[in-house]
């Protein structure tokens, strides 16, 4: 079996959002009707002011997904060890646009604190507001390694063969989930260029951007790296595609019909065999409890 924490790791992205909101007790719904047919929720600040905080937290496990390989165990992304330096850039990154959301909320909070006394009427209680409303926010991360059961760990023999046996499943549910993402989201990106480039003679052009090439270069480039697994015939495709597209511009395909048309084709190709290749993919899934111990 094929020791893949010695080619990367796994992270654990951590955030929390202040909610905003609280369940109403029942006393309040049972003005309105049967409270144990109803539940409702009341807004304690204009739900406005947090989805900038929400945004970036969504940008962030969006980016992290692009560089990184899904994991069976939830929480826990795994992260070839090439990537790791570009992980920590992106979360950084995300992470300083974080604590500035999260610093602007908190300059306007009393005043959506007062804003909502105002709306709620008798439903306002102060008590709902925390009084340090920055510790409701957090944005982190940690690097994490699994290890298999050591036969000479406080594991008794039976437990042993149970863990090894565990962790061997955990292992091939890890390449089958990686193998299938990696396809997915290469199938994804060369439909969506096979799309843009073929219209019928009755349709209106669709547009071609910058930034469809720019996606499909960038799983290109990290592709070598996360393709842990040696899925030779996603390399053998993703050799084909990037020479069919090395090199070639929005802007060339906007301008030259013929090249438009010759990249089409070829591309077209690559989306046949891909379909191909995800009926192809294992479907299983093997529920894993999650380790009891982890190795930083």
């Amino acid at each position: 079996m094929k020791d893949i924490f010695q080619e990367a790791c796994l992270v654990q992205m951590s955030t929390s959002c202040w909610q905003g909101s609280r369940i109403l007790e029942a006393s309040v719904m049972e003005e309105v009707g049967d409270s144990d047919w109803l539940r409702g929720r009341k807004y304690l600040v204009n739900p406005e002011t947090l989805h900038p905080i929400r945004a970036v937290i969504s940008r962030a496990r969006k980016d992290l997904e692009k560089k990184a390989l899904p994991f069976p165990i939830h929480g826990l992304t795994l992260v070839p060890k090439e990537q790791i330096g570009n992980v920590e850039e992106v979360l950084n990154l995300h992470r300083s646009e974080f604590c500035k959301e999260v610093v602007r909320f908190e300059e306007g909070y009393e005043e959506a604190r007062e804003m909502a006394r105002l709306s709620l009427g008798k439903l306002f209680s102060e008590t709902d507001y925390p009084a340090q409303i920055r510790t409701k926010f957090d944005f982190s991360w940690t690097y994490l390694t699994i290890q298999t059961p050591g036969r000479h760990s406080i594991l008794t023999p039976e437990i042993y063969e149970r863990e090894k046996a565990k962790f061997a499943a955990m292992m091939q549910e890890t390449e089958e989930l990686c193998i299938a993402a990696l396809r997915a989201e290469f199938a994804d990106n060369v439909a969506h260029i096979v799309n843009r480039l073929t219209s019928e003679e009755s349709e209106k052009p669709k547009i071609f951007k910058r930034s469809m090439m720019e996606k499909m270069q960038a799983f290109l480039d990290s592709f070598e790296a996360r393709n842990l697994f040696d899925d030779d015939e996603l390399q053998r495709l993703v050799s084909e595609a990037r020479r069919i597209v090395g090199g070639v511009s929005a802007s060339a395909l906007r301008e030259d019909p013929f090249l438009k048309h010759q990249i089409a084709a070829e591309m077209g190709k690559v989306k046949d065999a891909l379909n191909l290749a995800l009926v192809d993919i294992p479907r299983r899934k093997i529920h894993i409890q999650e380790p009891r111990s982890f190795a930083a």
